[in-house]
């Protein structure tokens, strides 16, 4: 199927899927226009808060981006009525097709602009396209909500900037226990026991700008455990990539 009978097939389904389910606005529920292009989650009120959140978190997520994590806004815990916890609470438990969109749009100016500064090592003309990757979630939460939010993530992402995607992170089969109940020193033990490479990842990252996606970013533990297996087999550069950090700045899944 070409591209272009691949985007009417698309649309034609999102036009299917607005009528059948009225899309709402993730912050307040209102209801939304059907049948728009560009993807939108937020009424224009929720819209304002929402835009007023990523400038507030302009100055650290530059700051941030220096040091090879991108995100668009803080997430402060225990604030379930603030926009950007809105949101993340919708990418994991909704899988909202146009929720995704709407954050990989987002970032991926931020995305393409970071991985342009970066060295090449490839040979001239041989440079391929960034390659999009995430940490899995644990198999108990897939089940419950029947998907992954890092997945679909990165899956998005590597449209909206024209890359490739890749499994190239499994969890291992030990049982390992949710990052959000632990400290900063035992999620980097926790993390560390439970993230392996996928069999085939090193002949698909070597010498490749990888991306690991996820939905917020707490202390790091798991995106920098990622991070070090990719380097470890061959990956010419890594970018961290989350729609949040949480607003403590020190670094969930993470």
């Amino acid at each position: 199927m070409s591209r272009r009978a691949a985007s009417a097939v698309k649309t034609v389904g999102n036009a299917a899927r607005d009528l059948l389910f009225p899309p709402r606005c993730v912050g307040c529920g209102d209801l939304l226009p059907p049948f728009v292009r560009r993807a939108t989650v937020f009424c224009p009120l929720c819209r304002t808060a929402w835009e007023s959140a990523v400038t507030e978190a302009a100055d650290h997520a530059a700051t941030d981006a220096g040091r090879g994590l991108i995100y668009l806004v803080h997430y402060r815990p225990g604030h379930a009525d603030g926009i950007p916890e809105k949101l993340i609470y919708h990418l994991k438990h909704e899988g909202d097709p146009r929720a995704f969109s709407f954050v990989a749009e987002r970032l991926a100016p931020r995305l393409l602009d970071t991985a342009a500064t970066l060295p090449t090592r490839a040979p001239a003309g041989e440079d391929k396209p960034i390659l999009f990757t995430y940490p899995p979630r644990r198999r108990s939460a897939v089940r419950e909500d029947g998907f992954d939010q890092a997945q679909r993530l990165a899956k998005a992402l590597a449209v909206a900037c024209d890359g490739d995607f890749a499994p190239l992170i499994r969890r291992t089969h030990r049982k390992s226990k949710e990052q959000k109940t632990l400290t900063a020193e035992e999620r980097a033990v926790n993390a560390t026991s439970s993230y392996i490479l996928a069999d085939t990842a090193a002949e698909v990252v070597r010498d490749r700008t990888v991306v690991i996606c996820d939905d917020l970013c707490t202390t790091g533990a798991t995106l920098n455990r990622c991070a070090h297996l990719l380097v470890e087999a061959g990956a010419r550069s890594v970018i961290l990539c989350t729609v949040a950090r949480t607003d403590s700045h020190g670094g969930g899944k993470d």
